[in-house]
């Protein structure tokens, strides 16, 4: 699986860190939209989030590992073409 939840939790962790005045968190930023690009060109790892998600709220959660499921769900949406 791509490291999307992680990466989420990290980005989550450095906003709630950050302090007015300081630059956005890049690194913490760069990590997101690489395991995004990872989820998008990866079915397999799209899946394994899907089944994540799904298990989540099977059991109630509204959070994995600080990342809310909505947020996760987002990731999931496949985009509608209207050619």
């Amino acid at each position: 699986m791509s490291d999307v939840i992680p990466a989420l939790a990290q980005l989550i962790g450095a906003f709630q860190n950050w302090a007015p005045g300081e630059g956005a968190p890049r690194p913490a930023l760069e990590r997101v939209m690489d395991a995004i690009e990872i989820l998008n060109d990866n079915p397999e790892a799209k899946a394994e989030l899907r089944a994540a998600v799904a298990d989540a709220r099977q059991h109630g959660a509204q959070h994995i590992d600080g990342v809310p499921l909505v947020a996760l769900h987002c990731l999931l949406l496949e985009e509608e073409r209207h050619d």
